[in-house]
């Protein structure tokens, strides 16, 4: 913790040091950036990270854990470019398990401060890199180039993850500790971050109305908040109430934009999460109702027969024979 501390910006330091915490990763200086492994106690991996500056942060992991981990983080602002695994991309907020390969699945999104909550699975690979750009990075790049980074959150917004620049995935992969090592990997790695943001600024302009931009965001901080903290006795108003709106703002924007209501999201991912604990084996069927938002396993029970046509225990039971 101490290399962390010493080699890198505070406000950065927020999108790193709660995996390392919880990790009980040991980060020790390369050339460019960290580089820890995973107690052999834990489980296989490593992550490795390297601040751009004091506005813009790279970061490599690639995990499997012996047991499951409810990972949380705390970061401040930011937008990312991401290309991850099946798993890590579907922890990322508002994810989608249609059209996922196992591999390389990229993606381009904004986000507010806050805590987020993620359940790692044993056994199950992540690994993601990613590029982490604060607001000052925005700022700066305005100041450069006045013309060139305009809109950030609607670019970000806007991606469409199946049909990604045609770069993306080669810039991506130009992150790595093993070029880290390397005389000029600073530089090089400033230089392929700004190379991916130009990517995606230059795809063509395809922003939405303000009206529907406005629900967007609405739905996204939604998301966040559900993402975030779905164990919690949520509902449609509590959300609404959070974001300063109505109740009925918030769901009509959800069925805009989502084409569902607020609840439904939520026990989608109360739902997934729920099934992973199962899938797991590390928690019996009480523990998992309360771990993933129910006061009553008869609740539970009913909302889970509801979404898959059988009981949490027989699920159990199918997961366990495949």
């Amino acid at each position: 913790m101490d290399a962390l501390r010493s080699g890198m910006p505070q406000h950065l330091r927020t999108f790193v040091e709660p995996q390392v915490e919880q990790l009980s990763l040991c980060m020790e200086p390369i050339r460019c950036g960290l580089y820890g492994t995973l107690p052999k106690s834990l489980g296989e991996g490593f992550l490795w990270t390297v601040p751009l500056g004091d506005d813009c942060l790279v970061s490599m992991h690639s995990l499997r854990l012996k047991k499951p981990l409810v990972l949380e983080e705390r970061p401040t602002d930011f937008s990312c470019i991401f290309s991850g695994s099946r798993a890590t991309f579907l922890s990322l907020p508002g994810a989608k398990a249609s059209s996922t390969a196992e591999m390389e699945n990229l993606a381009a999104f904004s986000q507010t401060g806050g805590t987020t909550r993620c359940l790692m699975q044993a056994n199950v690979l992540y690994e993601s890199t990613s590029i982490t750009y604060t607001p000052d990075y925005f700022d700066r790049l305005a100041k450069a180039f006045p013309s060139d980074f305009k809109n950030a959150d609607e670019t970000m917004r806007s991606f469409d993850p199946a049909n990604p620049p045609a770069e993306m995935r080669f810039i991506l992969r130009s992150f790595s500790p093993e070029r880290a090592e390397l005389p000029g990997a600073a530089p090089y790695f400033h230089a392929k971050a700004l190379e991916a943001l130009s990517a995606l600024f230059a795809r063509p302009n395809t922003a939405e109305p303000r009206a529907q931009q406005a629900d967007r965001a609405l739905v996204e901080r939604a998301e966040g908040l559900i993402s975030a903290h779905f164990a919690e006795p949520l509902t449609a108003q509590s959300i609404a109430t959070e974001l300063y709106v109505s109740r009925s703002k918030l769901c009509e924007a959800f069925r805009r934009v989502r084409g569902r209501g607020v609840a439904e999201r939520l026990r989608e991912e109360r739902m997934k999460a729920a099934r992973q604990l199962l899938a797991s084996g590390a928690a019996n069927v009480a523990e998992v109702a309360r771990t993933v938002g129910y006061a009553r396993s008869s609740s539970f029970d009913e909302a889970f027969r509801r979404e898959f046509g059988c009981s949490p225990t027989e699920w159990r039971q199918d997961a366990a024979r495949q």
